[in-house]
């Protein structure tokens, strides 16, 4: 009878070791089947970013940046730098002060922006007046003409911005008012090479003072730009271009 007893005690204790190595098995093999289904489920999600169309980070624009950089100009053209307001260009954008510095920049550069979409879109294409003209004679001719089109027209201010926009500012703005000199300055030398060319190309005097003719010509354009702010007609600005042309020839 002990010996039965014994016997028993082993079968059982050997059922509770079987039990227990299934269970471990059962075990592992629910987690295997967890891992895989965790490794495929993230495989997928990798595969669906990858095919998925990005988005650019932050808040998409709701409003067209080209536009409101010319209405932006216009007030920096019509009013000048300094006396246009942040308040004034957030009633002109119709945009919030944030999203104007999101886009732009602060109001100097906002400011720079608005210049380099004039000289893009209003201002005189000088460079492309000399390029197609044949005689220098011809280019400052077509340009002085040109350029008093851009001066005075409807529903737009008048002069020209390079020379307005900061014809007022303070000491504080004094970097701004440098880099429209430059860019004034700029135009001057482009009529002085372009005047060179003419005598290296022989339509032009070898004698002539080119200096001199540089610096009548660009004191002519900026002269124009202020008597067209203070309210001169087209026609009476173009009568000056057309005396201004007859004086070639004292050069």
């Amino acid at each position: 009878m002990e010996v039965f007893f014994n016997s028993l005690t082993i079968v059982i204790k050997i059922k509770y070791l079987i039990n227990f190595v299934l269970s471990i098995n059962l075990i592992m093999f629910v987690i295997k089947i967890y891992v895989k289904v965790m490794a495929d489920s993230e495989k997928h999600a990798l595969v669906a970013e990858k095919q998925a169309p990005k988005r650019g980070r932050g808040r998409p624009k709701c409003f067209d940046e080209q536009q409101a950089l010319q209405k932006a100009m216009l007030l920096f053209w019509e009013y000048g730098y300094e006396s246009t307001s942040m308040s004034d260009l957030t009633k002109a954008l119709n945009l919030t002060a944030p999203s104007i510095y999101s886009s732009f920049g602060d109001k100097s550069q906002l400011f720079h922006a608005c210049l380099e979409y004039y000289l893009k879109h209003e201002a005189c294409p000088l460079e492309v007046i000399f390029q197609q003209a044949k005689t220098a004679k011809i280019a400052i001719e077509i340009y002085l003409y040109e350029n008093l089109k851009k001066l005075v027209q409807q529903n737009k201010p008048t002069g020209c911005m390079l020379v307005t926009a900061t014809m007022n500012c303070s000491q504080e703005h004094a970097p701004i008012q440098h880099d429209l000199l430059l860019k004034r300055q700029q135009v001057k030398e482009n009529i002085y090479q372009r005047l060179q060319q003419g005598v290296k190309e022989g339509d032009l005097n070898p004698h002539a003072n080119i200096q001199a003719m540089t610096d009548y010509y660009s004191t002519l354009i900026q002269g124009l730009t202020m008597q067209a702010r203070d309210g001169v007609s087209a026609e009476q600005l173009q009568s000056v271009v057309t005396l201004a042309i007859k004086t070639w020839e004292l050069f």
